[in-house]
């Protein structure tokens, strides 16, 4: 039952409404018997400087940040975690006693879902996409002593982050040399929302794929192309859920100091999705 107590927790984004999110936040504090609500909302991007500032007036104890917001957020902010620091972006801000923290649990999210299927040392990773998600998950690889992280986007301007960044273990490529680059590849990661929607094709055709090459998608509020091509030819895979739960649970620890039961967030997700 809502009252006057409940805190509140939730989600900036631009769109949100097909944040699952709530449905796995809620449910823990549910089951937890915790007296906090976890709401979405949509912010527009030329509303984040207000979202933000309602942080603070509105007594939120902290929220998720989301598409387009990762990145622009940090202007906004008293300060940011380390991670955050080296990824250039926020998915997660906690609210203590006015001072807002910004924190990238992405970075947990995904080598905590990546080391249940794969261990990444030593191994030669191609990566599609530069946005904020693509920054979390190359940081963490490289942390995780990768060998080489190809990285190539449609979008040549986003790569500049990755140009400028002091990462001797980053070779940025065009588009049209992804098909060259994965003949020696271990791990092919698509980190851009290719595949959300509904019929959507594979970002890379499936005769590139090879059941020697680990699959991961970011993409999880449905089974991509890309991963059923993968798992028809046998290949390992995973999708992005395992990250999404993962990277809540930290977000949720932060806010509240409590771990929250993973293995119910997962089964809620993936009733839902089904």
């Amino acid at each position: 039952m809502v009252s006057s107590k409940t805190k509140i927790l939730g989600i900036f984004g631009y769109p949100i409404k097909h944040s699952l999110s709530p449905l796995m936040h809620n449910a823990a504090i549910e089951k937890m018997n915790m007296d906090f609500i976890y709401l979405p909302f949509e912010v527009k991007p030329d509303k984040l400087s207000d979202a933000v500032s309602a942080i603070r007036i509105l007594d939120i104890a902290g929220v998720n940040v989301t598409i387009p917001h990762k990145e622009n957020v940090i202007k906004y902010l008293d300060k940011i975690s380390d991670e955050a620091k080296k990824i250039g972006a926020v998915n997660t801000i906690v609210h203590k006693n006015g001072k807002l923290s910004g924190f990238n649990t992405d970075y947990y999210g995904f080598l905590k879902s990546i080391s249940e299927k794969i261990t990444s040392r030593n191994k030669n990773v191609l990566m599609l996409g530069c946005g904020g998600v693509a920054r979390a998950i190359a940081v963490s690889l490289i942390d995780s002593k990768i060998k080489q992280l190809t990285i190539a986007d449609i979008d040549t301007g986003k790569s500049k982050y990755f140009l400028e960044g002091s990462f001797p273990q980053i070779k940025v490529v065009k588009t049209s040399q992804v098909p060259d680059e994965i003949k020696n590849a271990d791990i092919f990661i698509n980190a851009t929302p290719v595949g959300m929607k509904a019929g959507e094709c594979s970002p890379i055709d499936k005769k590139y794929l090879r059941k020697d090459l680990f699959v991961y998608d970011v993409v999880y509020n449905r089974e991509t192309q890309l991963i059923k091509d993968a798992k028809k030819i046998g290949a390992g895979n995973s999708s992005g859920l395992d990250m999404l739960v993962y990277q809540g649970a930290k977000s949720f620890e932060l806010w509240t100091g409590k771990t929250p039961p993973i293995g119910l967030m997962k089964k809620v997700l993936r009733r839902t999705l089904k």
